[in-house]
């Protein structure tokens, strides 16, 4: 960069990430941490700075269309006007707090930017040094970080009352020595409607899950691209609300896609802007002895890639990541959409949800079978991993294969405790 061009431009305007609160922030760049450094000094419209690398900034430059959130309130948004930001810095906003729809005009300074919205949708406002210009000539600055926009956060208040759970979605499921569960889970959808909220039956109802059945229906297959958001009933985030942690389908699946497990005193009583001081255990880890904390991102539900890229959730501890997991066990195996269950079985309705989970744990194919006849290679080691209910039960022939056999228990033992257990303590 030529010194008189330095001169002649303004300083570059970015929104850049403010690492605290993990959202994107507007300012300029006031100088380069050294000639070859990809870091600079960032003075925030607020008053405070840091140093923050290139790769976590954009230009300043908002789009109609761009999801954005008030940093009063914290209330997410839409630009929907944008003829005054390069006069003034000022872009009318639009929100729907689930009772009124509004449109106001905000300075670019009142606005901050979801990381994963960002990530995702900002590519083509990425910058390179060449662009950059900064307010003075490069130097070793050191960045003095200010905690303000936390405290402006935490001043953070829930915006239309009644209407606190807006566009959010629920899946319930009560522990098993939960008192009364019917009467107990009537309260809490009632309690959730009351706010706003939307009760789904299960993940399915907001999840495409399907996968394909072959050979008779006795072989079921499922990649990545099968589970993925239907993006119903207006619903832009969704949790699991529970009494407490537990190991049926529904928490289990939440944990595994890095869905956060809240309890129902979140829902319960006056309205309650933040969900994270209710934030549930994972569980309890016989391995580890301990009950162990939930690994999800703590600004879940401020971005809609949180739930329309899901699978790419790299909060959530991803342990089968591009592995092939084979389900051997007629239990396990999907029930075709066409079919119709006279009843309900409990314990295998548990079981056929094994393989998503283990999908939603990273998995980049699973396959699903009656027997190990029905498999689609004879031979198994094909596989990285063999699932069954139990393996003192598992047949010889299996127990005895060049297999990593492994049970269902291992597996949600290790979803618990956020990482791959030794095989030799199933």
């Amino acid at each position: 960069m030529s010194t008189s061009r330095a001169a002649s431009e303004p300083a570059t305007r970015v929104f850049a990430l403010w690492k605290q609160d993990g959202h994107y922030y507007s300012g300029t760049v006031h100088s380069q941490q050294s000639p070859s450094s990809t870091r600079y000094l960032i003075k925030f419209d607020d008053g405070t700075e840091d140093s923050v690398d290139i790769s976590k900034m954009r230009q300043c430059q908002l789009m109609l269309g761009d999801n954005v959130i008030l940093i009063e309130g914290n209330v997410k948004g839409k630009v929907v006007g944008v003829y005054q930001f390069d006069s003034d810095g000022v872009v009318q906003v639009q929100v729907d707090d689930g009772a009124n729809l509004s449109t106001s005009d905000v300075e670019v300074q009142d606005l901050m930017i979801a990381s994963r919205t960002l990530m995702s949708q900002w590519k083509e406002r990425m910058l390179d040094a060449e662009s950059i210009v900064p307010l003075i000539r490069p130097k070793m600055l050191q960045a003095s970080p200010s905690p303000s926009k936390l405290s402006m956060l935490s001043a953070a208040s829930v915006k239309g009352g009644g209407k606190s759970l807006s566009k959010t979605g629920f899946v319930i499921t009560l522990s098993v020595g939960s008192r009364n569960p019917e009467q107990a889970k009537d309260g809490i959808m009632l309690d959730v409607k009351n706010k706003g909220g939307v009760v789904l039956d299960d993940w399915s109802s907001v999840f495409s899950m399907q996968g394909t059945h072959s050979s008779g229906n006795k072989r079921w297959v499922a990649a990545q691209k099968d589970l993925h958001w239907l993006m119903k009933d207006g619903v832009e985030r969704v949790f699991l609300l529970s009494d407490d942690s537990n190991q049926k389908p529904k928490f289990l699946m939440a944990l595994a896609l890095g869905i956060p497990c809240v309890s129902v005193e979140w829902v319960r009583g006056p309205p309650k802007p933040d969900w994270q001081p209710f934030l549930l255990p994972a569980g309890f880890s016989d391995f580890l002895n301990a009950r162990v904390s939930q690994l999800i991102d703590l600004d879940w539900g401020n971005s809609q890639e949180h739930l329309t890229e899901i699978m790419s959730n790299l909060a959530a501890s991803k342990l089968f990541t591009d592995k092939s997991i084979l389900c051997v066990g007629a239990d396990f195996v999907p029930l075709p959409k066409t079919r119709k269950t006279p009843s309900v079985d409990g314990n295998k309705e548990a079981s056929r949800s094994v393989p998503w989970i283990i999908l939603a744990m990273g998995a980049s194919r699973v396959e699903a079978v009656f027997d190990v006849k029905s498999a689609s290679s004879k031979d198994l080691k094909v596989f990285d991993y063999v699932v069954v209910k139990d393996c003192d039960e598992a047949g010889k022939d299996l127990r005895e294969a060049d297999v990593t056999l492994v049970h269902v228990p291992w597996v949600k033992e290790c979803l618990i405790a956020g990482r791959l257990l030794p095989i030799s303590q199933r």
